[in-house]
């Protein structure tokens, strides 16, 4: 805050510049969590957002398709894709940004749905409990299912068990675990990035690439792509942001570029 160029509000958000424009359907949940669908945004809308941020660059994250095989050839050849997003606020800024309808306009042979499913400050710690797997997540049949935010809190065994419940239901379902994006840390600090922990860039990042080796899923750090885009752009960071931690819609756009770029090497 020492620096920035924007006055947040003691509390809520600034008005969003691009509200999303695609309604989507939103289902029953219990007090705290919920489950809607995506993509809200559509092209047109994500076009007009990204000609009025400002440009930046990073290096391309590389996929690899490790654990994603079945992905892939769905994506690639055709069939029914869908994906579930489980997480925090972070998550749902993150698929809010309408990434999805730029992989469906990728691979137009896919049949590609996705399903949001959030808490507020949400990791695996919550979504192990109480049965919500079993409830939420199995009946919805994800071939994939995205683990993300800021909010895990370190806690690999967490996610590790919502990982086995879900396999012990659905055995085929592939896994993409993302390391953490936005927050209250300063991305221009490698220092106090590498010690969130969140980050892809510290503890959190390594600990988590080995636990989806261990557990054959897919990591991308979206930590270091999101930092370099940032400090490229040449504006505060704020800009991107539409209180002290949440993305606005430009800096969701960050999100969606780095995912595309990973998932369709080519697009840039």
């Amino acid at each position: 805050m020492a620096d920035s160029p924007v006055t947040f509000p003691e509390r809520g958000a600034l008005p969003s510049g691009f509200p999303p424009d695609v309604a989507v359907e939103r289902f029953e949940a219990e007090e705290d969590y919920a489950i809607f669908e995506s993509p809200p945004r559509s092209l047109e809308q994500i076009a007009a957002i990204r000609e009025a941020m400002a440009a930046g660059r990073f290096d391309p994250p590389e996929n690899e398709w490790r654990h994603l095989e079945r992905t892939r050839r769905l994506l690639e050849q055709g069939g029914q894709l869908h994906l579930l997003a489980l997480g925090d606020s972070i998550v749902n800024d993150t698929m809010r940004s309408g990434w999805i309808a730029l992989l469906r306009e990728a691979y137009p042979q896919a049949d590609i749905r996705a399903t949001v499913f959030v808490r507020g400050g949400g990791g695996c710690h919550h979504y192990r409990e109480n049965g919500r797997i079993r409830q939420y997540v199995l009946p919805r049949r994800p071939d994939l299912v995205l683990i993300g935010g800021i909010s895990q809190r370190g806690n690999f065994e967490a996610i590790r068990d919502v990982v086995e419940q879900i396999r012990e239901g659905l055995p085929e379902c592939e896994f993409l675990f993302t390391s953490g994006v936005f927050g209250s840390v300063d991305p221009r600090d490698d220092e106090a990035m590498a010690a969130a922990g969140h980050s892809g860039t510290g503890d959190y990042g390594r600990g988590l690439a080995a636990l989806a080796d261990e557990l054959d899923a897919a990591y991308l750090d979206m930590t270091t792509p999101w930092m370099q885009y940032i400090r490229s752009s040449g504006v505060h960071p704020h800009l991107f942001y539409r209180d002290r931690v949440h993305a606005n819609a430009k800096g969701e756009q960050i999100l969606a570029k780095i995912l595309m770029t990973w998932w369709v090497p080519e697009n840039d």
